[in-house]
């Protein structure tokens, strides 16, 4: 049970957050110019993207780590993925300027009790944590705490590089970069060079000789499959979660006829990769080994690696999935 947020650590986050309003910082940065913080009571960087030149949804967001940030540019630049599964990419705690109907009843209570007023459109400040397998949700304390943090930083940053007119090249990978010199006792707001080192994934090893051995006599057919997980538009509270999980469904499905061979609901902390490996290994052992397995990604692409080797089935990157694709758009009609 996570604690629960008290009214004077929501005053600590919504003053720095009306600071930074104040900046305007969506007037000097696009979405990906990049802020870079390196706080020293955290082990990671964080990431911050700041939205809104483009006058429409105003907002700050924050990734912490490189592998939120890997997350962060899949988000951005995934172009050939359906937009309602783009949220598998997100991965990040988002304050929002928006509207008084964004927000619940809860947030708007406890904008009442802070004595803030807030009037007319993109105005109302509001917070939101995205999780994968999780409905986005409001921040738990130790969200709270951490973001208030981070954006004490994030508006000295921004009052840096405006006031001292910092020349970032964004466009060539550099970014905006403050950091504490312990050598010097100072922090320091400088460009630096945004280096993003590839997200590292988790490859499960077929370490089953006999099933292997069993699999590999299966033949080699002309078929061609596709995997993925579908996040579903919905929410589901179990007692196990702290918050509202977002279905997850896995899916199997005939590249070339576009039928549904296998699936299964996942939800956050399953073992996806051995429930993956046996709905693919279950198929090999009824209809042979497939001629090419098709995947949305990298990361379903190194669960599938050691299988696919062990076995000689080619696995290939494809953001479009046909068949898979299909499924997801009768799920938004729903």
């Amino acid at each position: 049970m996570k604690n629960e947020v008290n009214l004077e650590q929501w005053r600590e986050l919504y003053d720095v957050t009306q600071r930074i309003k104040l900046l305007q910082p969506w007037e000097f940065l696009w979405d990906m110019d990049l802020i870079k913080l390196q706080l020293p009571e955290y082990k990671q960087p964080f990431f911050t993207s700041v939205m809104g030149r483009n006058g429409e949804c105003f907002a700050v967001a924050v990734m912490e780590g490189e592998d939120a940030l890997n997350d962060f540019h899949q988000l951005a630049e995934r172009r050939d993925i359906p937009s309602s599964q783009l949220i598998r990419y997100q991965n990040n705690m988002t304050c929002y300027f928006g509207d008084r109907e964004e927000l619940t009843k809860s947030e708007r209570d406890t904008i009442k009790k802070l004595g803030l007023k807030f009037r007319g459109k993109n105005q109302w400040i509001y917070f939101r944590s995205y999780e994968r397998g999780y409905v986005p949700f409001i921040l738990d304390e130790a969200q709270v705490v951490k973001l208030t943090r981070v954006f004490q930083e994030f508006f000295m940053a921004l009052k840096g590089f405006i006031e001292n007119q910092i020349s970032v090249d964004f466009e060539n990978n550099q970014t905006l970069y403050r950091r504490f010199d312990s050598k010097c006792g100072l922090w320091l707001t400088t460009a630096a060079s945004l280096n993003i080192p590839q997200k590292k994934y988790r490859i499960p090893v077929m370490d089953d000789e006999i099933l292997i051995s069993r699999l590999k006599k299966q033949k080699l057919s002309k078929s061609v499959l596709e995997i993925d997980t579908l996040f579903l538009n919905a929410s589901i509270q179990e007692s196990k979660f702290v918050r509202p999980i977002m279905p997850v469904l896995f899916l199997v499905a005939d590249h070339s006829t576009g039928l549904i061979i296998d699936q299964e609901i996942l939800s956050p902390g399953d073992e996806d990769m051995s429930r993956i490996l046996d709905s693919v290994t279950n198929y090999i052992s009824f209809y042979g080994r497939p001629k090419k397995i098709v995947v949305r990604d990298q990361e379903m692409a190194h669960i599938l690696s050691d299988l696919s080797k062990k076995l000689d089935i080619q696995t290939v990157i494809e953001g479009g999935l046909p068949a898979i694709d299909a499924m997801a758009k009768e799920f938004e009609r729903l």
